[in-house]
């Protein structure tokens, strides 16, 4: 990140989140006399660096300021690993989005992280001709909060290269979502971008030209779309074929109960406090209880009958002096104070819903988790649960069969979000917005074809046998990929 801020001929750096002095220590070894500014929050850590070199000269200037209460100045070249702190710990938000907002002229999400407000606020003070070199993480490539981040990204050409760092493990172990380096020059070109993988850290040392780069035009780069799939090899995709699977129907979220501790029982613990059963629904607590592609209710029936935590109590069905005993219990144990419950009435009254024919787990790692949902069983959040419309109930079996193939997950990955140690995730926007293939493309396949092929997944599990959609890829070497560009 040093080098390449230097072979723009720079002479001071600027780093706003100091910390203990990483890019200070990186350059002096690439070159002595730059000099090198920036500012730390934390006075404790800024004074443990001071006091641990005692050779500090004239070329160092590091104030002990917030960078978001410091605004109207530029620099020629930024560098910076910003915190990595979630919307919801970001507590100074209220003001620092106001001011960054009014400098942009752009409204933020809500959700959007520290990181990507540092990145935000530098972009904003990068000096005509300046470079910026960011390592932050790259889940904001397929947000919704990102959209503004790429925007200003793109604008005027600013972004010139994203790294993608495949060991992250290596340089964040704690690291709960994807690392990569941002590269930014203010050189007035609107060259493609390049989007490179690096799979080990010693490939940095040759620089971005020697890295193996996919290059995207920027007309290609849509703000508003997800840009991690720009990483990997593209796929030829019959578009004709396929449509948006909210033409079938929705995922929407399982159901958050606020105290799963509480509304969710086994057999034996409803019996020890007299529960009546039509206050009790089965219900799937945790992914890792579902091992299978294809459940009934009798693989249900089986977790309840080993005393699995399957049973959700709604308390709001029925009253009984045993039920009233239940709601005391939460009381004085607190579970109505809760942060979801204290916003229902009564507190105790849970989201209804159906049970749902396919469920789609929300995490997953080497594949997506997808479940065709025979039984009389709901879910919690550990799984998004499809509702078909009238139009999609005729379509349910062909869309689970779409959604285990191999074909159908390299697809629907292009709307996957990204995080550390190979972690996926989906929100059910992002699979509302996947692509799936149209009525008439299912309308080759036979209803006995179909049944079949449904069966041999009840019955083996072999998923990556369904090579029904393989012609919906047409660049056939592609098909073994993990990704579809």
């Amino acid at each position: 990140m040093c080098r390449w801020l230097l072979e723009n001929g720079a002479k001071v750096l600027f780093d706003p989140a100091f910390g203990l002095g990483a890019f200070y220590f990186s350059v002096k070894g690439l070159e002595a006399e730059i000099r090198f500014s920036g500012v730390e929050k934390d006075p404790t850590v800024l004074a443990h660096f001071i006091e641990e070199s005692p050779n500090l000269d004239d070329t160092f200037s590091v104030r002990n300021v917030d960078y978001f209460s410091i605004w109207g100045e530029q620099y020629p070249a930024i560098v910076c690993n910003p915190p990595y702190m979630r919307f919801q710990n970001f507590s100074e938000r209220q003001y620092v989005f106001p001011e960054i907002e009014k400098r942009l002229g752009q409204k933020l999400s809500g959700y959007t992280n520290i990181a990507s407000a540092f990145l935000l606020k530098s972009l904003h003070e990068l000096a005509p001709k300046g470079r910026l070199a960011y390592l932050m993480p790259l889940e904001f490539l397929n947000t919704g909060y990102g959209e503004v981040v790429k925007r200003q990204l793109l604008e005027k050409g600013l972004l010139k290269a994203l790294l993608r760092l495949e060991p992250e493990g290596e340089i964040f172990p704690d690291a709960i979502t994807s690392v990569g380096i941002i590269l930014v020059s203010d050189d007035g070109k609107h060259d493609p971008v390049k989007f490179c993988t690096v799979q080990t850290l010693e490939q940095l040392a040759g620089g971005v030209n020697e890295l193996p780069c996919r290059d995207v035009p920027t007309e290609v780069l849509n703000p508003s779309d997800k840009w991690l799939r720009f990483f990997d090899e593209p796929c030829d995709i019959d578009y004709n074929a396929l449509q948006p699977l909210s033409m079938y129907g929705s995922f929407s979220r399982g159901i958050a109960t606020g105290a799963n501790e509480y509304f969710l029982l086994s057999r034996s613990e409803a019996l020890d406090w007299d529960l009546p059963e039509a206050a009790l629904y089965p219900c799937i607590s945790r992914s890792s209880q579902i091992k299978q592609s294809f459940i009934d209710d009798g693989d249900i029936e089986r977790l309840i009958d080993n005393d699995e935590r399957i049973l959700l109590v709604d308390l709001s069905l029925i009253q009984t002096e045993a039920v009233s005993e239940y709601v005391d219990f939460g009381e004085s144990a607190g579970f109505d104070k809760r942060y979801l419950t204290r916003m229902r009435k009564p507190w105790f009254k849970l989201e209804s819903r159906q049970p749902s024919p396919i469920l789609f787990g929300v995490f997953s790692r080497n594949g997506f988790k997808v479940i065709r949902n025979k039984s009389q069983a709901v879910s919690l959040t550990c799984f998004h649960c499809f509702y078909p419309n009238l139009f999609g109930s005729k379509f349910i079996d062909h869309l689970f069969l779409y959604f285990v193939s191999p074909v159908g997950q390299k697809i629907m990955s292009r709307e996957v979000r990204k995080y550390g140690g190979k972690l996926d995730k989906f929100e059910p926007r992002d699979l509302n917005n996947s692509l799936v293939p149209t009525p008439e493309w299912f309308g080759k396949l036979s209803e006995d074809m179909v049944s079949k092929n449904v069966e041999m997944v009840a019955h083996s599990g072999k998923l990556s046998q369904i090579r029904l959609f393989d012609d919906l890829i047409t660049n056939r070497k592609t098909l073994d990929a993990s990704f579809c560009g």
